[in-house]
């Protein structure tokens, strides 16, 4: 079995190149939320089996489910992670050399 690890020493670069950028949490999940419609519609539409039939409206509890039953363990990193993020220059992680 593989361990999988997040790293934020690993990532540090990235984040800094979003933060620098501009964007901020509720935009970027606003454009996933977005996303995920069109997404939903394209796969409900054109690749249901021939022998099953898929409702395709989109309510308002599949976004609270999507968005409550993956927040849980995420939620439970960003608390512990927050603070070590929140201590990082920016400007001098993207200076750095890879």
């Amino acid at each position: 079995m593989k361990k999988s690890n997040i790293n934020v020493e690993e990532r540090i670069r990235e984040l800094s190149t979003i933060k620098v950028l501009g964007f901020f949490d509720q935009e970027t999940i606003l454009c996933g939320y977005l996303a995920g419609i069109g997404l939903h519609t394209f796969i409900i539409t054109s690749l249901p089996p021939d022998n099953a039939m898929f409702d395709p409206a989109m309510k308002i509890s599949n976004f609270l489910y999507s968005a409550l039953i993956p927040a849980v363990i995420p939620a439970l990193v960003a608390l512990i992670m927050h603070k070590k993020i929140k201590s990082v220059n920016m400007l001098d992680a993207l200076k750095s050399v890879d």
